[in-house]
């Protein structure tokens, strides 16, 4: 069962690491709140351990971010804050359990293991824009109520740009993040892609656009687009 542990204390970070895979966790460490949010966004861990002192924004930060994304996993938090304020606003931001340092590990892994039974098999939330709704575990969109399939490729490509959506996203981030690749293959990989993927979903609900200089947007679609051409794809090397 996959988990994240965002800790910028390394030796804390190693050794929650290093015991949870002992217990028979696959774990993946950050140790920034930036870092937290990139990885949340794959929507691919059952659980988070999350320290509130992150060195480049506040643990609640990340977690109200994280739930305004709709990630809905259960949340450990670990702080060395121990008044019972602080315990309140972590709780009424989304957090589901509290931890105060310093702490036995004993009691961390069976808070642990209390929140997975609790949210037996976690579900991602529908990510959803202008009648459209995605769903992590399903090949097809809905789209006004009319499902679309989709192949494994186009469903990753249009989660990636729902839950981004409004922010101008680079070809470089497009790959690394959709398609796994660290450099440029010198293929229209991404143009082709996109192109299928606004063919089959149209432009009823949301637009996908191309920002000249770099890269793609989706928005939620506006009557003007069914009335004119989407801004054709930049040349490979251009976004």
């Amino acid at each position: 069962m996959p988990l994240l542990v965002v800790e910028d204390n390394a030796v804390l970070a190693g050794s929650l690491t290093k015991g949870l895979r002992e217990d028979g966790f696959e774990v993946d460490a950050v140790g920034s709140g930036v870092e937290a949010l990139a990885r949340l966004a794959r929507r691919d861990v059952d659980g988070v351990v999350l320290d509130l002192g992150l060195p480049d924004m506040d643990g609640l930060e990340v977690l109200t971010t994280a739930r305004g994304r709709g990630v809905h996993v259960p949340v450990l938090v670990l702080t060395a804050r121990d008044a019972v304020r602080s315990r309140v606003m972590a709780l009424d931001q989304g957090a589901d359990d509290y931890l105060v340092k310093p702490f036995q590990y004993e009691e961390l892994l069976a808070r642990v293991r209390a929140l997975l039974r609790r949210a037996a098999a976690p579900r991602w939330a529908p990510l959803t824009c202008n009648g459209l709704v995605f769903r992590e575990d399903d090949l097809s969109v809905e789209i006004h109520d009319a499902r679309v399939g989709l192949s494994p490729r186009e469903h990753a490509l249009l989660g990636f740009f729902l839950r981004r959506k409004g922010e101008a996203l680079g070809r470089a981030e497009i790959l690394l993040q959709v398609f796994g690749y660290q450099f440029e293959p010198g293929t229209n990989l991404v143009n082709v892609h996109i192109a299928n993927l606004r063919r089959k979903i149209g432009l009823t609900a949301v637009c996908i656009e191309t920002v000249r200089g770099v890269g793609y947007r989706l928005r939620a679609a506006e009557p003007g687009d069914l009335r004119a051409e989407v801004e054709p794809d930049p040349p490979v090397g251009d976004a």
